[in-house]
């Protein structure tokens, strides 16, 4: 799941991995950098990257650092032995780990490649991506080191982690937006790029918190309404209802057109709290529609 901050990506994420748990599949939701809205709305709160924590949904829930996946690689397969502490807790490596570019980002989605595919426990595996940018540079970078670097250790796990990332038979980058102009706009770009400029394979473009459409022939109860005393408050409110859809429908439409793909609506829901049962509502919508 990818999109904008604040379009409510963390909750789709977490939706559809209950949904898909409550199917029978066994499902795994990876937050990358740092844990936060996935786990919160699944009610766990997580403190260890890599550690797997199972819920009370029955979803289990990691995140993945990329600073911690590589001084997991330094240990695993560079074998340093007792000079490893040294190494990881010298200033230098810190410095080295904050500059180096794409090397976090490779090494954390290179995890997820390995619980998809090497673990071989998970029906599914359900990552909230984080925002649109750093997103996108965890999907560039296994495609860019497979370019960069052209033999050697690196070269084959990067070609293989673009391989798994690439492949539509076994992953679909969902785009999430709510129906304003900056989500909107930031949700067709980043679609764009996903398809055309990383050459991986787009799955649904998610329009969070729509408004529900206005019952047919609501304008002519309006028009009666506005000649009824004391009706002029609901005209007014419900008027500025239809503005507000009109709007929604004109971005969602832009949308569309930049994406070339049906928008899946998610309703906004209206509760005094908001728990497993929204998620279950916003899951099988979900599930229905991916």
């Amino acid at each position: 799941m990818l999109g904008k901050g604040g379009v409510g990506k963390s909750t789709v994420a977490a939706a559809l991995a209950l949904a898909k748990r409550e199917q029978g599949a066994r499902v795994l939701c990876i937050e990358l950098d740092a844990p936060g809205g996935t786990s919160s709305a699944l009610g766990e709160a997580l403190t260890t990257p890599g550690a797997l924590v199972h819920s009370r949904s029955g979803v289990v829930l990691t995140y993945f650092d990329g600073a911690a996946a590589l001084s997991e690689y330094l240990r695993r397969k560079v074998h340093l032995g007792r000079l490893t502490d040294v190494v990881l807790e010298h200033p230098l490596y810190a410095a080295f780990v904050q500059a180096a570019p794409g090397v976090r980002e490779l090494l954390a989605i290179g995890k997820v490649r390995d619980e998809l595919v090497l673990q071989k426990r998970w029906d599914v595996v359900v990552v909230d991506g984080g925002a649109s940018g750093s997103a996108l540079e965890h999907l560039r970078m296994p495609g860019a080191a497979a370019h960069a670097f052209r033999r050697g250790r690196v070269q084959r796990e990067a070609r293989r982690v673009h391989g798994v990332l690439a492949d539509p038979k076994t992953t679909s980058i969902h785009v999430v937006a709510t129906a304003e102009e900056m989500p909107i706009l930031e949700a067709a770009e980043t679609s764009r790029r996903i398809r055309y400029e990383l050459g991986l394979p787009l799955g649904r473009v998610i329009v969070n918190r729509c408004l529900s459409p206005a019952p047919e022939g609501v304008e002519a109860c309006l028009s009666r309404l506005e000649h009824t005393p004391g009706s002029a408050g609901l005209v007014t409110a419900a008027r500025r209802a239809l503005g507000w859809e009109r709007i929604q429908e004109r971005a969602i439409q832009r949308l569309e057109r930049a994406c070339g793909l049906v928008a899946l609506r998610l309703p906004r829901l209206v509760t005094d709290g908001f728990g497993v049962n929204e998620l279950r509502t916003l899951g099988r919508l979900l599930v229905e529609g991916t």
